[in-house]
């Protein structure tokens, strides 16, 4: 392949990508239900909102140390998209949920999240009379993971949490979160991007989300024809590089590219 083609390749496929993502967002809204692979993490999420409402408890969100400004953002709005279906399935209950964060930036995000799922500012939220919650939701608890984990551990069993949800580029300090939780007959949920926190997640819990399955909240959970459309968009871009891929190996086995 010259620099060319090499050239024009990455807009081909952007341009692609784009058309099915429109033609995909069109065929949801016209009836399409496309069959999505089970994923346990997103199943159990309305379970542990259910049993949060029947008990009159709260429902604990944890994006970790992710930020909004750096090369972590990418984990970050996923998170926060947890958070708007989560707290939109709870306007329900006595109490809002608890959401909690090492970084300055994305505290502010999770606030502004919690009092548009309580107003109705956004396509399904709206609490029973549309008011923000009169309980603050959104805390940064520390600026360092390790010590968000520390203050996480008291604030579950003191703060009445009956589901815990960790969804973001958590490490190490994620089993302890989990670990406090455990403690307390809470099972631990979410995902991360991390493999030190993937591998105590597989441990300690049945419903993980591992490394893109994070990115699947939307089309899972709030089934927006935007978010599925993407999704499959994602799924045959993914199959036509790996065929591009194979395609240049044989021919270059065959020594018919340069």
């Amino acid at each position: 392949m010259d620099g060319v083609s090499g050239g024009l390749l990455g807009p081909v496929l952007l341009a692609g990508g784009l058309l099915l993502l429109a033609g995909f967002t069109i065929a949801v809204r016209r009836g399409f239900k496309p069959a999505l692979r089970r994923l346990r993490g997103y199943e159990a999420l309305p379970r542990q909102i259910g049993q949060v409402v029947e008990t009159g408890g709260r429902l604990h969100v944890s994006l970790g140390p992710n930020s909004l400004t750096d090369r972590e953002a990418g984990a970050t709005l996923p998170g926060l998209a947890m958070l708007e279906l989560a707290a939109q399935a709870s306007t329900v209950a006595d109490r809002p949920p608890l959401a909690t964060t090492a970084d300055g930036t994305t505290v502010w995000a999770m606030s502004d999240t919690l009092r548009r799922a309580y107003t109705g500012e956004d396509e399904a939220g709206g609490g029973p009379d549309g008011q923000p919650p009169a309980e603050q939701g959104a805390f940064l608890v520390a600026l360092d993971p390790t010590a968000l984990a520390g203050g996480v551990t008291s604030l579950i069993p003191g703060d009445d949490v009956r589901a815990s949800v960790l969804f973001g580029s958590f490490g190490s300090e994620g089993a302890l979160m989990a670990g406090a939780g455990a403690r307390g007959g809470i099972p631990p949920a979410g995902g991360s991007d991390r493999l030190e926190a993937q591998a105590a997640g597989f441990a300690m819990a049945d419903d993980v989300l591992i490394g893109e399955e994070m990115f699947a909240a939307r089309a899972y959970l709030g089934e927006r024809p935007a978010a599925l459309g993407g999704l499959l968009a994602q799924d045959v871009l993914r199959w036509v590089i790996a065929g591009l891929i194979g395609l240049g190996v044989v021919l270059q086995t065959l020594g018919l590219l340069n």
